[in-house]
């Protein structure tokens, strides 16, 4: 099958839909596909690829990127019989009006919502629930209409859990054209022992641990603010966190009469999380939006406690009580209580973390590959 992938991020790029390309696409071209990626960024030495890729330059203004963008993508996919569409529906869809051909569309979250919270469009701190059913200005109701259009233009929308999946639907797309993948989980490579991990970072205190893209949904915040009353009764731990954003600044405003007691180390390098991974007594994600939260599936396979909101795909990954612990994702005191916890009772919280990694495979690539083969063969045919 000849394959026009488009995305707007892609490898060597951080985040988590250029991974997952990154690692999917030589597993399609085992199986005889021929891929041609088109998306942004700068230029890279294509022999790093199995396959052709064209990238669009950030350089430019949007417009222009814009449509340069659809010009690639109307000369490439001329030549392919579908195309298959990482979270960036809007030129395929325009572009396809033209080309007519069979595409699948990988829809990860609410683009609308994540546009809307990063320009102040929408009330600070709404939810992408809230989102859903809330009154908006016309902005955000054209913004809206412009995803409801390019996700129902896909002939097969893909979302990696239910509850992503849901979101789809809620928009009025048919549940017949939406199936759910589960993101996979590499296998951590030489991931050493917990005592080894916690020398090597030379941590002789509780540490708690959370790795997040710094957005607002991510509940970074919280996390911090339930980790104040945690000090009060574990005065030696600490608090790590790993990743970069728009929240970066606002949170160091936040942590500035904490001393040592809490580091943001910014973005971090895989091996790097890895071992911090290892190393923590508990991993704890806050946030009031999940699609399927890799870095939790990260944390469970290094055999860590994890503490989850219960948003989103959190749900369908933790299960409260035996994998896990699952709070209100607006009780930072219950959150600050499990915390508390987990490191009150390192036995019983190991007991859940094992259970948590003997619960995998559902996760694992060889089924991931072999749905998104069976969904592009379907799409064709």
């Amino acid at each position: 099958m000849r394959l026009c992938v488009v995305s707007g991020t892609f490898h060597p790029e951080p985040g988590g839909p250029p991974t997952f390309l990154y690692r999917l696409l030589p597993e399609l071209i085992q199986r005889g596909y021929t891929i041609h990626v088109v998306t942004y960024g700068d230029r890279v030495d294509p022999t790093d690829y199995p396959y052709a890729v064209t990238r669009i330059s950030r350089s430019q203004p949007i417009p222009f990127r814009l449509i340069q963008m659809s010009l690639t993508i109307l000369r490439v996919a001329r030549e392919v019989d579908a195309i298959f569409v990482s979270d960036y529906g809007l030129p395929v869809a325009t572009i396809n009006l033209l080309l007519r051909k069979p595409t699948l569309l990988k829809n990860v979250g609410d683009f609308a919502w994540e546009f809307s919270t990063r320009h102040n469009w929408i009330p600070r701190g709404q939810t992408i629930d809230e989102f859903q059913t809330a009154t908006h200005s016309p902005r955000v109701n054209f913004l809206r209409a412009v995803q409801r259009w390019y996700t129902a233009a896909a002939a097969t929308v893909i979302a990696p859990s239910r509850y992503s999946a849901s979101l789809v639907t809620g928009w009025g797309i048919d549940s017949n054209r939406v199936r759910v993948i589960y993101n996979a989980l590499d296998p951590i490579q030489n991931l050493p022992s917990r005592d080894q991990a916690r020398r090597d970072l030379h941590i002789n205190f509780p540490l708690i641990l959370t790795v997040a893209r710094l957005a607002p949904w991510k509940g970074t915040d919280k996390v911090i603010r339930a980790f104040v009353s945690v000090r009060e009764k574990f005065p030696t731990a600490r608090l790590i966190v790993i990743g970069d954003g728009p929240e970066y600044a606002n949170l160091q405003s936040l942590i500035s009469d904490l001393g040592d007691a809490v580091t943001l180390l910014g973005a971090q390098p895989p091996h790097v999380v890895h071992r911090y991974l290892r190393a923590a007594d508990v991993f704890v994600l806050f946030s009031t939006y999940e699609g399927l939260p890799h870095t939790v599936l990260e944390a469970m396979q290094a055999e860590t406690p994890v503490i989850v909101s219960d948003a989103g795909g959190n749900l369908e990954v933790v299960e409260n009580g035996i994998t896990g612990w699952v709070v209100n994702k607006r009780d930072e005191a219950g959150l600050a209580a499990a915390v508390a916890d987990v490191i009150a009772h390192p036995e019983s919280a190991a007991a859940r973390a094992q259970a948590a990694s003997s619960k995998l495979d559902r996760f694992s690539w060889s089924h991931l590959v072999n749905e998104y083969d069976h969904a592009l063969q379907e799409l064709i045919q």
